[in-house]
């Protein structure tokens, strides 16, 4: 494998734990409907799929007539204010990014989080500038696990979407993330969390998996030797 210019990361379970704070937009806007809150552990198996998903899904559970398209626009109030109250970065991710930024890698942010809410939790944690590109669940008409936001996250990092495959990496958490890359021809790195559905070999194809995200700077160094 090629040295891996082009590093992409997923965000929500991946550089973050955000799960409470979206468990807590979803449950406010529960509430207003009159209906039971979600367990947290419930909310984060519903993550990884875009905001418009996890509404439906947790609308679903919650057994309610709306529909996501109808409840989305208060459902982003909700969520954009509450990015931040209880999310925390996982251990090491600020100092090993800019590891990797000293290191002359380019690193690109490929989540299906809306833009409004990356941009708020990204600030919070004075972490935008150390991307070269930010694509989010609406800044395109397709979202993970499309190939479209892969290869946009890294050509806006001054990549080359057929050189993709040697030059790039996917980080990510889920089954999306795998999903992914193997639809952009990309090599992934899994780091699982919780969140969504988990990445499965036997249906999606090989990866790199990883405990925990502090081991990554080891593993890239490895397969930059091969």
């Amino acid at each position: 494998m090629a040295w891996r210019r082009y590093l992409v990361f997923d965000l929500d379970g991946t550089l973050i734990d955000s799960a409470p704070d979206i468990a807590d937009a979803v449950n406010t806007l529960l509430q207003e409907l009159g209906k039971a809150p979600l367990a947290l552990e419930a909310v984060k198996s519903m993550i990884g799929d875009g905001a418009p998903v996890l509404l439906a899904r947790a609308l679903k559970a919650a057994g309610t007539s709306e529909t996501a398209d109808q409840l989305m626009p208060r459902f982003k109030i909700h969520y954009e204010a509450a990015s931040t109250n209880r999310t925390t970065l996982y251990p090491k991710v600020r100092e090993i990014l800019e590891e990797f930024r000293r290191d002359g890698r380019q690193l690109a942010l490929c989540t299906n989080k809306p833009s409004a809410a990356t941009r708020v939790v990204l600030d919070h944690f004075g972490l935008a500038a150390l991307f070269q590109s930010i694509i989010g669940g609406d800044s395109l008409t397709e979202r993970k696990p499309a190939r479209e936001p892969l290869l946009a996250a890294i050509t806006r990092a001054g990549g080359d979407a057929l050189r993709a495959a040697s030059e790039a990496i996917m980080i990510g958490d889920s089954h999306t993330d795998l999903a992914t890359a193997m639809a952009g021809g990309v090599p992934a790195v899994i780091i699982p969390s919780g969140y969504g559905q988990p990445a499965d070999r036997a249906t999606q194809g090989d990866f790199h998996e990883l405990a925990r995200f502090a081991d990554l700077p080891a593993l890239l160094a490895r397969l930059d030797q091969n």
